[in-house]
């Protein structure tokens, strides 16, 4: 991130619809406070300009927003198409998407003609991640059913080893816990679910409901776990 400098804030922000939905208003302008002005090298990786590593945690203690209103602002600004973000278990990069049509200066007219091949670029790469670690689509789920060794209840195919490891990092991120893909209760659990048609995306859904809802409670945050949420009110939860 920029130490020094300012950004630009045109007068037409008034008129966003974000305005007035403080979170996600004091939340975006931090993210364009935050965002590298120029790439930047980070443990083997470009950064790009417009774009930074952070986490929920981090966003939270920077801006005194609670986990669940940065968990919420950041959904409000991903709808809009005014960042993409990359998450793992341990950090998240933000993308601010039209960075240098916010932030461009005079003398940077060469960066602003390169935006869009800048951004699709991002996007690009944020889809390629996306896919490796975090999707198994609903085909692959479906192909899992039709190889799996029936004999052995815990032998699991490569491919759902994968969705089973992917459940897991999605309920991770929105937890910044690091529960284990490996332990016999949740592999079982998870099995069961996809063998009853559940998909990946109903996994997905049900953890960002029930994170919403109970990631702010002292008590109710301590059931964000895998034996509660994919256990036998997993149907329940998902038609909430």
């Amino acid at each position: 991130m920029e130490q020094d400098g300012f950004i630009k804030l045109h007068r037409r922000i008034v008129d966003w619809e974000w305005y007035t939905d403080l979170p996600t208003f004091c939340l975006f302008i931090h993210l364009l406070l935050k965002a590298n002005y120029v790439d930047r090298d980070w443990r083997g990786q470009v950064i790009k300009r417009g774009s930074f590593v952070t986490s929920y945690a981090s966003l939270s203690a920077e801006t005194a927003l609670t986990a669940e209103q940065v968990r919420r602002a950041l959904k409000n600004l991903q709808k809009t198409g005014e960042i993409e973000k990359v998450s793992t278990n341990k950090n998240t990069l933000i993308i601010v998407t039209k960075y240098n049509d916010y932030q461009c200066f005079v003398g940077d007219d060469n960066k602003q003609a390169t935006n869009k091949k800048q951004v699709d670029n991002m996007q690009r790469t944020n889809e390629e991640q996306t896919k490796n670690k975090q999707t198994t689509t609903t085909k692959e789920i479906k192909n899992i059913k039709n190889i799996k060794n029936i004999n052995n209840l815990y032998c699991s195919s490569d491919e759902e080893q994968e969705i089973i490891k992917t459940i897991i990092q999605m309920l991770n991120v929105e937890t910044e816990k690091e529960f284990s893909p490996d332990t016999k209760l949740t592999r079982k659990l998870i099995q069961d679910k996809l063998n009853a048609g559940y998909s990946l995306a109903d996994f997905k859904c049900v953890i960002e409901k029930k994170c919403d809802a109970w990631i702010s409670d002292p008590i109710m945050k301590s059931y964000l776990k895998p034996s509660v949420l994919f256990g036998d009110k997993f149907d329940e939860y998902l038609n909430e």
